[in-house]
């Protein structure tokens, strides 16, 4: 099955890959409730407004399992994140906050 690729220069792509790779994931995993309630806030909304944000969630978690970077824990509703996931999330991430004057100074 196909997937758009992630958009590394593109905000929600970016937060998604940061909430995903929070260090209080690491053990236990993360739900679509979890990345919802980053994304969306915690605040009290219609339910209608719930199921719209979990159905976005859920899109954005298929296209993060299309490319590898989480997989669905057994017998739960958890995702945990991949080897391959955290090494290209931190790469990803590292590059973003990076500075070009602080890298060319590192490369002479």
């Amino acid at each position: 099955r196909r997937a758009r690729g992630l958009n590394l220069f593109a905000s929600a792509d970016v937060k998604l890959l940061e909430i995903v790779s929070r260090g209080d994931f690491m053990i236990n995993g993360f739900r679509n409730r979890d990345v919802r309630e980053a994304l969306h806030g915690t605040a009290k909304q219609p339910v209608a407004d719930q199921r719209r944000q979990s159905a976005a969630v859920t899109r954005q978690l298929r296209l993060l399992q299309a490319h590898e970077l989480i997989r669905k824990q057994e017998k739960s509703h958890r995702y945990q994140l991949t080897e391959k996931g955290q090494r290209a999330i931190t790469a990803v991430l590292a590059a973003r906050r990076a500075d070009t004057a602080k890298l060319m100074e590192n490369a002479a």
